[in-house]
């Protein structure tokens, strides 16, 4: 039987979702049962196919046109007969290759969860401030006490508002003066206006003109008097920021880290330094899989890199939701008898203590009824 007169049988049926063939091309015509092909000399040209959610996918750095002539061609191949002569040939055979199976992607193999120990208590210090540059007064390690100063930020840029605020309220307050004066000339005036008026030999237009000038000079202080309190609550806000440039401490612990190197700039709302206090707690994170795993009140061991026997403690808190970044359950947990050499910042895992398994109660056999046949 040739080549054309065989269709592409036995391959359709055997073709499933993620399994890829891998098949060598040969130049020499002729082809037998055996899902080979044969020839010489070799091209050693590798045509893969990926056959994935019901497609064909080529590969092997074929052409869109040759890979779809190949794939044509496929059926007829895999279907024919090879001539008699061709019976020393040494063609590769069809390899078909499993699709991959889970444990190509072993992922995190070790038991239990992740854990990190961390300080019973934490404070990070910011900069409410962009600052030229900060002028640390402590080094990382050093024991501070609460309301110590840490650092000093640069505040040369808010002096000067103060001071350009303390001019401002200088004028404000001027202007005050000024318009308190203004007033009372214009009702100097319009006192003789009235006069004049009440004499007749006044009109009643410039009473009007100088009761108007009364009412400025009386709007004239309202503005002044607004301004100044305006400066002044500007001056009281840049003394308050003066104040909040010197960082002090807000508990008392050790120096953790120190975020800018000493001298360098640093934004508003970042963090200068960390201070901790008190012992470490184990923070872990439970896969959103293993919910239910573990639950608050449950004894764990505590394994920590760098050290070989497991630590105990207790969980003590779950959280009720999952977090949406780290798609994990974050829980805490309180150690038991822990030393006193423990650092914060140690990883570690949580491994669940399996609950004892209680023997099979034996169950009673019944006595056996003696046989009265027996002697």
């Amino acid at each position: 039987m040739t080549r054309d007169s065989a269709g592409p049988r036995g391959i359709g049926p055997r073709l499933r979702p993620g399994i890829r063939l891998r098949l060598r091309l040969g130049l020499r015509p002729g082809l037998r049962p055996g899902l080979r092909f044969g020839g010489a000399p070799q091209l050693g040209l590798v045509l893969r196919i990926g056959v994935a959610l019901g497609g064909v996918i080529l590969g092997g750095g074929l052409g869109g046109g040759l890979a779809g002539g190949l794939v044509a061609g496929l059926g007829g191949a895999l279907g024919g007969c090879r001539d008699s002569g061709d019976a020393g040939d040494l063609g590769e055979p069809l390899e078909v290759l499993a699709p991959p199976g889970p444990t190509d992607d072993p992922g995190d193999e070790k038991p239990g969860f992740i854990a990190a120990l961390t300080p019973e208590h934490s404070a990070d210090v910011m900069a409410p401030y962009t600052s030229a540059s900060a002028s640390l007064a402590v080094k990382l390690g050093d024991v501070v006490k609460k309301g110590q100063i840490l650092a000093r930020l640069d505040d040369r840029q808010l002096r000067q508002e103060l001071d350009a605020a303390r001019a401002q309220a200088h004028t404000a307050e001027a202007t005050i003066t000024q318009a308190e004066v203004d007033k009372r000339g214009a009702e100097i005036v319009l006192a003789r206006e009235h006069k004049a008026e009440a004499e007749g030999v006044g009109s009643k237009a410039d009473v009007a003109g100088a009761e108007q000038a009364v009412a400025k000079a009386s709007a004239m202080i309202t503005v002044a008097h607004a301004t100044a309190e305006e400066r002044a609550t500007q001056i009281a806000r840049l003394q308050a920021h003066l104040q909040e440039m010197t960082l002090v401490a807000p508990i008392d612990g050790r120096v953790a880290m120190i975020y800018p190197q000493d001298g360098a700039r640093v934004e508003e709302g970042r963090p200068v330094l960390r201070v901790i206090s008190g012992g470490v707690f184990v923070k872990f994170a439970i896969p959103a899989d293993k919910v239910g795993a573990i639950h608050a009140g449950d004894t764990v061991d505590v394994r920590l890199d760098r050290r070989p026997d497991p630590l105990t403690a207790t969980v003590r808190h779950i959280a009720p939701e999952l977090d949406a970044v780290a798609q994990m359950i974050l829980a805490d947990a309180e150690l038991l008898n822990p030393p006193p050499d423990l650092q914060p910042g140690t990883v570690g895992r949580i491994v669940p203590r399996l609950a004892p398994r209680l023997a099979p109660r034996p169950v009673p056999r019944p006595h056996a009824k003696p046989d009265p046949r027996s002697p």
